[in-house]
């Protein structure tokens, strides 16, 4: 099974590219599944916060979005991690990834320095 990368993601999502943009809807209008791994998720959040400048919101509809196409990602964590991390403006969406996965693994908590992330996720947890 073939996987797309960030910059597939990112062409589809933008439209910057109008070319590869239309390239990649071929590609998903074939319906054959294809793979996009967590850390290209999280690239792409990244890319579209802090180089697009793109709202919360906006990028949890593009993700959301993509979810509705035959595409292979972890949707069970990705529907939670995206919720919580629009709802707490001042958590990284790694830090909301990493907390959710390690309750989602049953390896909570997950420790933290980090009060913010620890006073808001429950499955973080202050080092002791």
């Amino acid at each position: 099974m073939a996987s797309l990368d960030t910059n597939c993601l990112l062409r589809w999502f933008l439209g910057d590219v109008p070319e590869q943009q239309g390239r990649v809807e071929a590609l998903l209008a074939t319906g054959d599944p294809l793979v996009v791994d967590d850390a290209a998720l999280i690239e792409c959040v990244f890319a579209l916060e802090y180089r697009a400048k793109l709202s919360r919101a906006t990028i949890k509809a593009y993700l959301t979005t993509a979810m509705g196409y035959p595409l292979v990602l972890n949707r069970t964590l990705w529907v939670p991690v995206l919720d919580t991390w629009v709802s707490h403006p001042k958590l990284s969406v790694v830090d909301v990834y990493l907390a959710l996965k390690s309750k989602a693994n049953g390896r909570a908590p997950l420790y933290t320095f980090d009060e913010k992330l620890a006073n808001q996720v429950p499955s973080a947890q202050l080092v002791p």
